[in-house]
């Protein structure tokens, strides 16, 4: 566990520089940077409960962190490219759909064919059209996405319905949750970084302006609430809406802005976690599979090794993968460019 806890420490802080003016302020590097921290805290949060432990569980309670920091990105990506290139959306889908559904397909068969060969276990061919619950939730507020731009052509609307329609998802997913309706793994608070990235699109330039004075004080002053809320969180989140609703949205602000705070000044980035980050979705679809293997067919006497060689594996895997199907999404683009345009003449 020490090992695994050094390497996540190394990840997020080996080669961060601290500036007067990070010209870096959450573009592409520093984000994909932090996309390959928080995905390993997502493999952290995903443990079992037989191979847990104080470190792995200290860790795990940023995993909701970890979820609407990746919605937050894509909400943030979408939002600048928009903004630039209003024209995007007519090729919106084409350019977003196939990297989900290739993925999430390439893996399916991936580990279909792995659970066959080695372990003999046949499962249905169906299984190999299962699209991962969190995927489902990100094509969701990319519909609300393309909906708001398609029924208004004014930023300043399209984006307030956009986010409105994001927190009706949000809203009406945790009350049939809580009615027992809905049953698979839902992210109704996390997803609220999707209207967060939106936002800080929006409002980048102040944002950074606001913040990078005297960034140590608010630095450490959202560290102070965080603390305090997270706190409170512990103590109340037992009570419906208000504690397991509204105050962990609040604490997810709270963290996020620590983090955002630091990013004025300080860049991420290191060979390890651009190249984590660069496989990050992959890695998020592989770690489950991972883990479910080595739970189910393996014995493990010490949680840190189960942990370490789930790392290991999940990283291992999630590359090959991404060299397979990065190939695969450029052919399912220009697949779907030609349809268009073949529709169009």
């Amino acid at each position: 566990m020490i090992l695994a806890l050094i390497f996540l420490l190394v990840d997020i802080l080996y080669g961060i520089k601290v500036s007067e003016v990070n010209s870096s302020f959450f573009d592409k590097n520093n984000t994909q940077a932090m996309r390959g921290f928080w995905c390993l805290v997502v493999i952290f949060a995903h443990i079992p409960v037989s191979y847990q432990n104080r470190i792995q569980d200290m860790i795990s309670s940023f995993g909701y962190i970890a979820i609407t920091f990746f919605f937050m990105t894509s909400a943030y990506g979408l939002t600048l490219s928009r903004d630039s290139h209003p024209e995007m959306i007519v090729s919106f889908w084409r350019k977003r759909l196939p990297k989900l559904i290739i993925v999430s397909i390439v893996v399916d068969v991936f580990f279909y064919v792995i659970r066959l060969l080695m372990f003999g276990e046949y499962n249905s061919p169906l299984s190999l059209l299962y699209i991962d619950n969190w995927v489902r939730w990100l094509i969701g507020c990319f519909l609300a996405f393309w909906i708001a731009n398609k029924l208004f052509k004014e930023e300043k609307k399209w984006k307030i319905f956009a986010s409105i329609l994001v927190m009706i998802g949000s809203l009406v997913t945790y009350n049939l949750s809580k009615a027992g309706i809905m049953t698979s793994t839902i992210w109704p608070t996390e997803c609220y970084g999707f209207i967060w990235g939106i936002a800080l699109a929006t409002i980048k330039t102040c944002f950074f302006n606001a913040f990078s004075k005297n960034w140590i004080y608010k630095m450490l002053a959202c560290l102070v609430l965080s603390l305090t809320l997270g706190g409170l969180y512990l103590q109340y989140k037992w009570i419906p809406f208000a504690g397991d609703y509204l105050l962990k949205i609040l604490l997810g602000i709270a963290i996020t802005m620590f983090i955002l705070i630091a990013n004025t000044r300080i860049y991420f980035g290191n060979k390890i976690s651009m190249f984590l980050g660069g496989i990050s979705f992959e890695l998020y679809l592989v770690h489950g599979y991972v883990i479910n293997i080595l739970d189910k067919y393996y014995s493990w006497d010490n949680s840190g090794a189960f942990i370490v060689c789930s790392f290991v594996i999940s990283i291992t895997c999630a590359y090959f993968i991404h060299l397979i199907d990065k190939n695969l999404i450029g052919m399912g683009k220009n697949i779907c460019k030609y349809r268009m345009e073949r529709g169009h003449s």
